[in-house]
C-alpha cells in the first residue's frame, strides 16, 4: 500500500503543475493586447475638433510622454518622462501626451480606456504650438488569418 502511494505522488505533482500552468495561461489570455494605430490621420464629421487646451510649455519634449489628467490644474499633472514607464500604468480616463521625435511639431494625445489602465483606445493629433486638432489615427485592423488548406 505504501508503494502504491509513492507511485501516485509524482502523478499528483504532475497534475498539479498542469492545472497551475493552465490557470496562468488563462489569465494571460484575458489581458488586452495593445492597440496599434496607423500613421495616417483621419478627420471624421463626429470628431471633437476643439483645440487642445494644454499650454505648449506643458507639453513633453520630443520623444517623451507626459501623463495628463483632463480637468485638473497644471500643478497636479505629472512630470514628463519615458513613454515605456508612463503609458503602461496610465490610469483609466487619463491621457498620455507624446511628442514624436521625428516630428516634434505634433503632439499625440493617447486616450486611455475608461475601464482599463494602460489601454490606449484613441490617438488624437494636434499641432503642438497652436493646439489645433489635425485628426485621429485609426486603429489598425487585424489581418485575417490565412486559411490553411486541408490536406490528407
Amino acid at each position: 500500500m505504501f508503494a502504491s502511494y509513492i507511485c501516485r505522488v509524482p502523478l499528483l505533482l504532475a497534475a498539479g503543475m498542469v492545472i497551475s500552468s493552465c490557470g496562468g495561461t488563462a489569465s494571460r489570455q484575458q489581458e488586452a493586447s495593445p492597440v496599434e494605430f496607423e500613421d495616417r490621420l483621419v478627420i471624421s464629421e463626429n470628431d471633437d475638433k476643439s483645440p487642445l487646451r494644454i499650454p505648449a510649455a506643458q507639453l513633453p519634449a520630443a520623444g517623451q510622454c507626459r501623463l495628463w489628467k483632463p480637468n485638473r490644474p497644471v500643478r497636479e499633472q505629472a512630470a514628463a518622462g519615458p513613454c515605456s514607464e508612463i503609458e503602461p500604468t496610465a490610469p483609466p480616463e487619463s491621457w498620455v501626451l507624446y511628442r514624436p521625435r521625428q516630428d516634434p511639431r505634433l503632439v499625440d494625445v493617447r486616450i486611455i480606456d475608461p475601464d482599463q489602465a494602460g489601454l490606449v483606445t484613441q490617438v488624437r493629433v494636434y499641432d503642438a504650438e497652436r493646439g489645433t486638432y489635425l485628426g485621429s489615427r485609426q486603429a489598425k485592423r487585424a489581418s485575417p488569418t490565412p486559411a490553411t488548406p486541408y490536406t490528407r
